[in-house]
């Protein structure tokens, strides 16, 4: 009879072990991501002293100039992101001097829309992507910054991936910015606002 008792002590005694364990790495969990880069951004106001860039083109396109099929295609990927489904980025792929960004999804997420891809380190040095480094601009022209801190070090030729959320409305392009200097902006068209 003392082994049973003892038995059950210790069986009780490791689920109770495993309970805390499972809060403790829950808690730790929300506080720390897997991704090295996880974001959230809202509206940075315009600053007016601020330099523009005199190649952004914001995300818009004017649909009576386009061939039928490519109108047809825009609306169809714009219909599907509100939809709730994951699309695919006009520019899935961009390179600079020292990084290249891959967007591999977007998918509207209640009033976000949740961009999710990596980012890889192409030189053979050490390359810090500082918090910041990412923004965004919406076919309407207005700028989203992080929210939160967050940076990451890549050594040579390692890739980590991000998931950044975005609070645009579901008919605006968007335009993803990675800004590293001395390297001029690197800027990915994500999505598009059909115009006319």
């Amino acid at each position: 009879m003392g082994d049973n008792r003892n038995a059950l002590t210790m069986w009780l005694g490791g689920i109770l072990l495993a309970l805390v364990l499972i809060v403790i790495s829950t808690r730790a969990g929300s506080g720390f991501n897997n991704a090295a880069l996880s974001q959230r951004f809202i509206p940075r106001p315009t600053d007016p002293n601020a330099p523009t860039s005199e190649s952004f083109q914001l995300p818009q396109v004017n649909m009576p100039s386009l061939p039928p099929a490519l109108q047809q295609q825009i609306t169809s990927l714009r219909d599907r992101l509100i939809g709730g489904q994951a699309v695919p980025a006009l520019t899935p792929i961009a390179s600079g001097p020292r990084a290249r960004v891959e967007v591999t999804q977007i998918k509207r997420s209640g009033d976000h829309v949740q961009i999710s891809g990596s980012i890889t380190n192409i030189t053979s040095a050490v390359l810090t992507i500082p918090p910041g480094a990412f923004t965004f601009r919406d076919s309407r022209g207005i700028t989203y910054a992080t929210t939160t801190s967050g940076g990451t070090t890549l050594q040579a030729n390692q890739s980590t991936s991000f998931d950044l959320g975005v609070p645009v409305d579901a008919a605006h392009g968007l335009t993803l910015i990675l800004t590293l200097p001395p390297d001029s902006p690197l800027q990915q068209t994500l999505l598009v606002e059909p115009q006319g």
